[in-house]
């Protein structure tokens, strides 16, 4: 050694060694030492015996060559044991430290100390716990890292269950639900109803899981979109009515006048909010009651106040301080079944959307669930008045189409035909800007996403191509079927000079071509368009404004499309090829949303949305099914 210190320390080694259990009792006991052993539930007596005392023997190895710095054989046992008790790093550098002061204090009952030898020892535990920590370091790093991996191997499995669960209920649901339509007598039908109340169940618990887990791990996406907040909500309800009819129970549903037609929110989790809420009023909810849903606008800031009223059994004070937790239930509720995660889940949900929800029940009385979710109000509330007159505005000009779905080729050229426009229809962002090198055009609609060249690409182009042959710049409208909040705002920034979400408002489209073309008014026939779903060549006619023959063209052009459309995504489902699902949906998409098929819009939406932000999770074969059937009920051109 190169310091005559540590011959002091290798002469004061035996004299060490013989108080060692002194030095041991002394550290464990220092009160830092033991609140910390105690915080962590560490038996005291199992850390000196076990640890501690190795741990000095290493140290004395150290002082007399018998042992190099750094190669503690119990060391990384004892990194690891402090590891599992979550010992932390700062926790970590106080033991180490006291086990230094301890052993300092020893040469003062020994009456040996010295400075030299004060510094020997400092220098060997100093160096000591340089190496401890980078130990303990990567021990954690690791630990992390194996963390991590869980995580990854929980959300595989959990998707992957997900899967494999509901692929055989799906057909036990649905061969229940055929065999109910027999005549198999009153017996059989009983048991066919135990059977499929318990594979529903069943379904409501994997998804349960499913939104906890995801929940607790941060990976909840909460997604506003524009939606119509009176149709969605009318459909959530619907969905109860027969389970609720089962127990002749009424529901009673009102929503305020005051409430904009259409929000911005994340309708899928307001309607599972609402969903679990009713579906738990009517399992604790008497024969023969009733249950009030009201939804209603609040008066300080935007937001909706939803709440649902049951006259059931009620719920004690003693359960309610409780029943937002996870896997709690009532007495009652763990008797009727269930996760117990629901009303966890609705908690969890409105806190993720800035919202909250709040309890008022009582034994006897029932309980009252109000749920205040923030929302956003849209641009899309505010249009130009519809028209009430018996007339129509014949615009003079050229537009330029660049839309690659041929029913809504179809559909835009005829809409504006009818305005008395010249229009050329393109089917990709390349032809796109080709045409408007060669011709004039007064005004281009473009697609978002295309083929070979999508939509902002051509913006991108069109723009260059002008502003380095010094030409004045067209006007640009986005068409999209993706009204995601931002959408418009995105679009702009592109290079757009408007945005039109799909399906497009007749109302919008006439200010957005005001704009660009000279007009004049001619006396016509048209009703004023309705807001009702279409069920008719006559709905279809009002909102389009196209004649019977025109409509019947575009409906037969839209099943010959279907066609191949529904075959390949039908095969890329098969090979699990997400890109072709999201490509094909969005196609489908873009012509459901022209036709009005709300049904069908929002269940190729939702198969869209799985392809491309969680095609492991999502059960692309359930949501064909649900596709196939709800195609099947669409109008062809011959029954209009």
């Amino acid at each position: 050694m190169d310091f005559p210190n540590f011959i002091q320390l290798y002469d004061a080694k035996e004299a060490l060694a013989s108080i060692k259990d002194e030095i041991l009792q002394e550290w464990v006991s220092q009160k830092q030492c033991a609140s910390i052993l105690g915080a962590h539930g560490i038996n005291p007596q199992l850390f000196k015996d076990k640890y501690a005392a190795q741990v000095f023997d290493y140290f004395m190895g150290v002082v007399a060559g018998d042992v190099e710095l750094g190669q503690c054989p119990v060391m990384k046992e004892f990194i690891e044991y402090l590891k599992n008790q979550e010992i932390r790093s700062d926790e970590l550098f106080l033991l180490c430290t006291y086990f230094k002061r301890s052993m300092v204090n020893s040469t003062y009952t020994l009456e040996i100390n010295s400075q030299g030898l004060f510094e020997s020892i400092s220098y060997l535990f100093d160096m000591n716990f340089a190496g401890v920590l980078t130990l303990y370091t990567d021990t954690i790093y690791q630990k992390e890292q194996e963390a991590i991996e869980a995580n990854v191997a929980k959300e595989y499995f959990l998707s992957n269950m997900s899967h494999e669960i509901r692929t055989p209920l799906n057909a036990i649901l649905g061969f229940v639900h055929l065999l109910k339509e027999e005549n198999l007598g009153e017996k059989v039908e009983k048991y066919l109803d135990i059977i499929g109340q318990s594979g529903e169940n069943l379904l409501h618990i994997i998804n349960d899981i499913l939104d906890f887990s995801k929940l607790r791990s941060g990976e909840f996406v909460i997604e506003p979109h524009l939606f119509n907040v009176h149709d969605e909500m009318s459909n959530a309800l619907e969905l109860f009515v027969p389970s609720a009819q089962l127990k002749s129970i009424t529901i009673n549903y009102s929503i305020s006048e005051q409430i904009p037609q259409f929000i911005i929110a994340d309708s899928f989790r307001i309607q599972q909010i609402v969903g679990n809420l009713l579906s738990n009023a009517i399992k604790f909810t008497p024969p023969n009651r009733s249950i009030d849903v009201k939804i209603e606008i609040a008066k300080e800031v935007p937001a909706i106040v939803i709440s649902v009223r049951d006259y059931g059994v009620g719920i004690s004070v003693d359960d309610q301080a409780r029943i937002f937790n996870p896997f709690r239930q009532t007495a009652q509720g763990a008797k009727l079944g269930g996760s117990g995660l629901g009303l966890s889940i609705c908690k969890q949900l409105a806190k993720q959307m800035g919202g909250e929800i709040t309890l008022e029940s009582q034994i006897g009385w029932g309980s009252l669930f109000e749920v205040v979710l923030p929302i956003e109000l849209s641009d899309e509330n505010v249009h130009t008045p519809k028209r009430n007159k018996n007339d129509t505005v014949l615009f003079e000009g050229r537009v330029l189409v660049a839309e690659d779905n041929e029913a809504n080729q179809e559909l835009i050229r005829m809409t504006l035909e009818r305005y008395g426009l010249k229009v050329t229809v393109v089917g990709d962002g390349s032809e796109a800007f080709e045409h408007v090198k060669e011709h004039h055009y007064d005004l281009v609609l473009m697609d978002e996403q295309m083929p070979i060249m999508n939509g902002s690409d051509a913006v991108e182009k069109i723009r260059s191509f002008e502003h380095d042959n010094a030409l004045g710049a067209i006007g640009i409208v986005a068409l999209s079927a993706n009204v995601i909040k931002g959408a418009r705002e995105k679009a702009l920034e592109c290079g757009y000079n408007a945005f039109m979400g799909k399906p497009f408002d007749m109302d919008e489209l006439e200010a957005i071509l005001d704009q660009y073309f000279p007009k004049k008014t001619i006396l016509d026939s048209l009703i004023v368009p309705s807001d009702e779903p279409l069920s008719s060549i006559q709905q279809l006619q009002q909102t389009l404004m196209l004649e019977p023959e025109q409509i019947r063209s575009l409906l037969d052009l839209f099943h010959a499309n279907m066609i191949n459309q529904m075959k390949e995504l039908k095969t890329s489902i098969k090979n699990r090829d997400f890109t072709s699902i999201a490509r094909i949906s969005h196609m489908i998409k873009g012509s459901s949303s022209n036709f009005r098929f709300s049904k069908l819009f929002r269940l190729i939406s939702s198969m869209e949305d799985g392809a491309l932000h969680h095609p492991l999770e999502f059960d692309f074969e359930e949501q064909w099914s649900a596709f196939e059937c709800e195609y099947a009920k669409l109008p062809l051109s011959q029954e209009l």
